[in-house]
């Protein structure tokens, strides 16, 4: 019944969006769902102090942490971003995102001359590979080199330790600087055949201005070659900062920003192979909800709970009207992403403020009934802060 009731809303929503296009803020509540959707705690995982800080703080990174030997450890959250002019600093929380200590800042010990400045992302190995065990923790993310930036790579790091050292060990790709770097990498686990595949945003190819590519690893040491997966046949487009999960029905979906077009608003694809992604030429289906659009830097995530095709959430920078940025709705979806509903967003922020929004981070809980959203909101009049909040999802 309360699935029917939320198909028969969505319905309505959707042709009244068509009609009066301007009523931007109109959402689903979060009590017509068909799942109970609770925000249980919103935290900061950094405030800067100082009021007149000009600190920009994004790409946010969380984790929870389940494969762990010490079963103590599991539960423990991960936090990371990052923060101009200080590279990655890493935050934990052992009270299930209520609170937050800093426990380290990553630095990149293994390529001479370059810097950590960019796009952290933190990932938890959910089985050994070659010398690196079960749940160590990786950073991947993007060093470069120069004052120009006239070089970059994307680095990888590993910690035993819950995030309290991290050591640099390998280069999963190197390019050039603004104009033609590599940026953005995402880890997916495939359990069939054991191997991490990164996708990440390029620049090097002279025949297109960004495309979306990938490696793969047995070992996070040896990388196979570099494939596409997203090289649209106008060279001027820019598909970039990829995020894919796992669906319930074997499908992999695939969520990435559309630069170039109004608004970069974000297109999705599907495989069942993740070595697979098709026509790469094609630029797969653009992402609606009840006639919004989302646009730039989406994070997507699936969980089991909340019906026969689970929960899938996707989130970005904000949606797009005609050329305008209007709001900064979630988008959720009970069926594999054939179709989303626009809801408010839990962590609120205001386009006024330019790179708020910015790449937030999705995950959720092994049982998945609690999603952890890391976003970044502006703090004090020119700064932001690294917000987390803790969001339980179940079946009504």
């Amino acid at each position: 019944m309360a699935k029917f009731v939320f198909d028969l809303l969505l319905a309505f929503l959707t042709v009244f969006r068509f009609v009066f296009p301007f009523f931007e803020t109109v959402n689903i509540g979060y009590n017509v769902l068909p799942v109970s959707f609770e925000i249980e705690s919103v935290s900061h995982v950094y405030s800067p102090e100082d009021v007149n800080a000009q600190t920009v703080c994004e790409y946010p990174s969380v984790i929870r942490l389940c494969h762990q030997k010490n079963s103590e450890d599991n539960g423990k959250l991960l936090a990371t971003f990052e923060k101009w002019a200080d590279t990655y600093p890493v935050y934990i929380s052992t009270d299930d995102a209520l609170t937050w200590q800093y426990v380290s800042t990553v630095r990149d010990n293994l390529n001479e001359g370059f810097w950590n400045e960019w796009m952290p992302f933190l990932y938890e190995l959910p089985a050994d590979m070659g010398e690196f065990e079960k749940g160590t923790i990786i950073l991947a993310a993007t060093s470069i080199y120069g004052e120009g930036v006239t070089d970059s790579t994307i680095t990888l790091y590993y910690s035993t330790d819950l995030g309290a050292t991290f050591t640099a060990f390998c280069n999963v790709d190197k390019a050039g600087g603004t104009e033609w770097g590599v940026w953005e990498p995402y880890f997916i686990y495939e359990e069939e055949t054991g191997r991490i595949f990164c996708f990440y945003s390029d620049d090097s190819d002279p025949e297109h201005s960004q495309k979306l590519v990938y490696k793969y690893t047995t070992d996070l040491v040896n990388w196979s070659e570099k494939k596409e997966c997203v090289a649209c046949a106008d060279p001027a487009l820019r598909p970039g900062m990829v995020s894919v999960t796992k669906l319930g029905n074997g499908e992999y979906y695939m969520v990435y920003e559309m630069v170039g077009i109004d608004g970069n608003p974000i297109y999705c694809k599907r495989t069942t192979d993740l070595d697979n992604w098709g026509d790469v030429a094609d630029y797969g289906e653009k992402i609606s909800a009840a006639g919004k659009v989302v646009g730039s830097s989406p994070c997507v995530a699936w969980s089991p709970a909340g019906g026969e095709c689970g929960t899938l959430i996707m989130v970005g920078k904000h949606h797009v009207s005609g050329n305008s940025k209007t709001g900064t709705d979630m988008f959720i979806s009970f069926d594999y992403g054939k179709t989303f509903a626009p809801i408010d967003n839990p962590i609120p922020y205001s386009l006024d403020y330019e790179r708020c929004g910015y790449s937030p981070s999705l995950f959720f809980s092994p049982d998945g009934t609690t999603l952890y959203y890391a976003n970044n909101q502006p703090c004090h009049s020119s700064t932001y802060s690294i917000t987390v909040a803790k969001i339980s999802i179940t079946e009504k």
